[in-house]
């Protein structure tokens, strides 16, 4: 018996090892400090299943750095504890030709990945635990989704983020961290609404709006609820495009404060085969540490870009994948230009430049009587990409950053680190699949 006429089916896997040489990869290297060299992996099963009245995904994914096995003694490595977890799992309903519901783990993904995103550059990616509605007429689509964040099925009260657990350490900052600072990122609910509609052959316009809930610290019956507002731009009149957003949040933050913030981003790209360049800017807002006004400082201005996208946008070296914490709420301005060559048919070579700086003002964190110059430095991406079959890949790259004073003792340099860090990597990604019966 076959799936022919049932539905369709297509299982396939994904091979992703990924080495890396790290001196000044998110962190500037001290003088002494050695260079890192290690081999990661992402390893993932991948089922789907289309039927006329419903679809259903399942993934399953394992994640490791070669030679991380837990279970070992002094004649050999015998694996891991555990170290498989569910990627995805979701079901999708389909009622009618126009509305489905999505229930379960899933990617929401949307527009430039600004605020939700799939995020994958990181091996474990970003999922979400949650329900999709989907209306999408002829010339409209709206989507709404719900989710709902526990640690575990309580018998009573619905407290999320324990923060009741030992320090940890954190490998990449080399800093120890306690686990509130870890947890105070989650999100106990993560709720948005998206409408896109095509306005002409080269011009599409989208809103979104999100409700994001954080649970109050060591309480179970207060939730503390961000609002973000935005509209996304894509015009394509021929070669050359512009891709335009802007966001506004209101709202309270995780320790109960007023919020109010706001991003904006510009970019333009020319395609000339086989060259294509680009050039843009990303604003975000951050709290003024110097303006004295009760009203200000009593508000939050830092743009929380929650989950979304870093990786693509800031500079390969992610120095700002947790801009909170590496700009001290300063927010960050970001001009950049890149150039992209096709070498060959299947062979891209990728130039990209970024000058960072702050938005804001803030004090210098050793001169506190001192404004900190809103400089933070530059970074050089190198990338390769080859496809040497349409199911298997290669890709590499170089890339260096060129910090300032201002940027060194945000990381806790007072006297400065080396001035120079660099990042190489090399990653190979398979994606055969292994069995499908569609037409």
């Amino acid at each position: 018996m076959t799936l022919d006429g049932i539905g369709q089916l297509e299982l396939n896997v994904e091979l992703r090892p990924r080495g890396e040489v790290r001196h000044g990869y998110k962190i500037i290297p001290s003088d002494s400090a050695d260079v890192s060299v290690f081999v990661s992996q992402r390893t993932r099963l991948n089922f789907y299943y289309s039927h006329p009245k419903f679809k259903v995904g399942f993934s399953l994914q394992d994640v490791r750095v070669w030679g991380d096995e837990q279970l070992f003694n002094a004649t050999g490595s015998y694996g891991d504890n555990a170290s498989l977890d569910m990627n995805e799992g979701w079901l999708e309903i389909l009622a009618g030709k126009s509305q489905s519901f999505k229930i379960g783990r899933q990617y929401w993904v949307y527009e430039d990945e600004r605020l939700l995103s799939r995020r994958n550059w990181n091996q474990y990616t970003i999922k979400y635990d949650g329900l999709l509605y989907k209306f999408e007429p002829e010339k409209i689509k709206i989507h709404i989704g719900l989710s709902l964040n526990n640690n575990t099925d309580n018998l009573l009260g619905n407290e999320y983020n324990s923060y009741k657990e030992i320090l940890q350490f954190d490998s990449v900052l080399q800093t120890i961290v306690t686990k509130k600072e870890i947890l105070n990122g989650r999100l106990k609910s993560q709720n948005f609404l998206y409408i896109t509609t095509k306005i002409s052959d080269r011009l599409d316009l989208s809103f979104q709006a999100l409700a994001t809930g954080f649970q109050k610290p060591e309480t179970a019956s207060t939730i503390y609820v961000k609002g973000t507002y935005g509209l996304y731009l894509n015009y394509k009149p021929g070669k050359f495009g512009i891709r335009a957003n802007g966001f506004y949040q209101n709202g309270k933050n995780i320790s109960g404060k007023k919020v109010s913030a706001y991003f904006a981003s510009l970019r333009g790209e020319i395609k000339l085969k086989p060259v294509s360049i680009n050039a843009g800017c990303d604003y975000h807002s951050g709290q003024d540490q110097v303006k004295e006004k009760n009203n200000y400082q009593n508000t939050d201005h830092f743009f929380d870009l929650f989950y979304g996208a870093r990786h693509k946008y800031y500079g390969y070296m992610d120095f700002f994948d947790n801009l909170s914490k590496s700009s001290k709420n300063g927010g960050l301005v970001d001009i950049y230009s890149g150039v992209g060559i096709n070498v060959t048919e299947k062979a891209l070579l990728s130039v990209d430049y970024h000058y960072f700086s702050l938005q804001s003002r803030i004090y210098d964190p050793y001169l506190t009587e001192n404004i900190l110059k809103k400089e933070l430095g530059s970074e050089l991406d190198f990338t390769l990409n080859i496809t040497i079959i349409p199911e298997i890949s290669i890709s590499g790259g170089l890339s260096a950053m060129l910090p300032t004073t201002g940027l060194e003792k945000l990381q806790g340099f007072e006297n400065g680190g080396t001035g120079f860090a660099y990042w190489g990597w090399c990653m190979i990604t398979a994606k055969p699949v292994l069995f499908s019966n569609k037409k």
